[in-house]
């Protein structure tokens, strides 16, 4: 693995968060030039931190609301631009009143800004039930279309393609053994399991955290399916370990600790390098050791294990990076 993909996966976690500041200054300069009527009349440095107050909240309440809708099993299939929509509507109900604390609490009623003569306003409601859906029916559209815009380039490139399958995988037999009824019953996987593509079969190497997303590598290839780290600790059991904030390793699959200084990293069986926090480095060591070796029972062969034996199958995997 090189240096640069290292860096580009340990800084994962942060890309939504770098696309949203950058997105929400873009709209804040957007709206500075073109310079809607807020309500209020104001010197410019107090129109800049109003607006900068209304985009900085909208984003931060619109994506934490969407992290919650698909956060719910039930959701999972829905279409991305659909559950971005949802999240706007919702998002606008929770806004409504923050907006309103905003403009009328703050700049109108404690800074004393003179409200914009609009004869055909309706006198002020305070801060009320009627206040509160007054300013849902005016933002829920503007709002919504705007997270629409906002979202859709992230989700584009997010989810097209979710899957990555390796290159050297042959084609998947259509005779698979089935669990029995009483087994399948017992033992429903998780949300996050139940998404993944079949083709990817279920030999997990490591998963990490993209917000609301899990990157989760199998001895076949990657997805991108929605879910937590604290589902896959919950799910997987003894069967791995959070290294880091950001990641979980599954313990079959660690060849060796390396130690550099003060940081360490867990050596995959598929050569990736993943970072081991300060936090859990004691932990990780106690449990892997400095040899950790990459070793599978022979009593009970992986599902692709049958696929190694053929001359057109390579078990060496490489990621695709997507």
């Amino acid at each position: 693995m090189n240096a640069d993909r290292l860096i580009a996966e340990r800084n994962a976690p942060w890309s939504m968060a770098l696309y949203l500041c950058g997105t929400g200054a873009a709209l804040w300069a957007l709206i500075m030039v073109l310079g809607p009527d807020p309500g209020f009349t104001a010197d410019w440095p107090w129109l800049a931190m109003f607006w900068a107050l209304q985009i900085g909240i909208g984003l931060a309440v619109l994506h934490r609301v969407l992290h919650l809708i698909r956060s719910l099993p039930k959701l999972t299939r829905w279409p991305p631009w659909l559950l971005v929509a949802v999240s706007g509507v919702v998002g606008s109900f929770l806004l409504a009143p923050l907006y309103w604390l905003v403009g009328e609490g703050l700049m109108q009623q404690a800074l004393g800004f003179p409200a914009t003569i609009d004869d055909d306003a309706v006198p002020p409601l305070g801060f009320s039930l009627a206040a509160i859906l007054q300013e849902f029916s005016e933002i829920v559209g503007p709002v919504t279309a705007a997270w629409l815009l906002i979202s859709w380039p992230r989700l584009y490139s997010q989810a097209s393609p979710l899957v990555a399958v390796s290159q050297a995988a042959a084609p998947i037999p259509e005779a698979l053994p089935m669990p029995s009824p009483a087994e399948s019953a017992s033992q429903k996987p998780p949300a996050w399991r139940a998404a993944l593509p079949r083709e990817l079969g279920d030999d997990l190497i490591a998963v990490s955290s993209e917000l609301q997303y899990l990157r989760v590598w199998t001895t076949r290839g990657n997805a991108l399916v929605l879910g937590s780290l604290q589902d896959v600790e919950d799910g997987e059991g003894a069967g791995g370990m959070r290294v880091h904030r950001s990641w979980w390793v599954s313990a079959r699959h660690v060849r060796r600790i390396r130690r550099s200084g003060d940081a360490a990293s867990c050596e995959l069986s598929d050569g990736r390098e993943v970072p081991v926090s300060r936090r859990r480095k004691a932990e990780v060591l106690a449990r892997f050791g400095d040899g950790a070796r990459y070793e599978i029972p022979a009593a009970t062969p992986p599902p692709s294990a049958g696929l190694a034996q053929n001359k057109r199958f390579s078990p060496t995997w490489r990621d695709t990076g997507l």
